[in-house]
This record gives C-alpha cells, structure tokens and sequence, in this order.
C-alpha cells in the first residue's frame, strides 16, 4: 500500500477513544468521581469501576453488566 491509497484519518476513531478512555482513567486514578451523561440518564463511576472502560477501533466503551455501551457521543465530567 502506498502512501496514496491511505484513507485520511484511517485511526481518527481509535485515537479519541483511547484518549477519552486516558482522561477518564486519570481522573479517578486522581481520586475525582467521573460523570457520564446522555440526554436521559447520567452515572457516576468512582475509583472501583476502573476496570469497566476500554477503547477499541469502533469507539469508547463503558461495562454495563454483560454488555459494552458506546460513550463516543455522551458529555463526560470530573468531579
């Protein structure tokens, strides 16, 4: 594959997932309470639920019991 053929912002996706992911992990690893909130509904995670956040290619994810919800759109906040 040459430089040519590349698609433009090929890992854009990827990239603004892990580093949302860093910034949420870096404020409860500061001891702040992390806020994610949707039009409906907002949780707040706290220093146990560390383990419940990944980034993958397809986005930022957080744990809700078995299943993984998309937080690529939702407005997140430390407190």
């Amino acid at each position: 594959m040459t430089n040519a053929e590349m698609k433009s912002n090929r890992y854009l996706r990827w990239h603004k997932a892990r580093c949302r992911i860093a910034w949420i992990l870096a404020r409860i690893a500061e001891g702040h309470t992390v806020q994610i909130a949707t039009h409906t509904r907002a949780v707040r995670y706290t220093a146990k639920h560390a383990a419940m956040f990944k980034a993958t290619k397809s986005g930022a994810f957080v744990q809700r019991g078995k299943v993984w919800d998309c937080i690529d759109h939702t407005n997140i906040s430390a407190a």
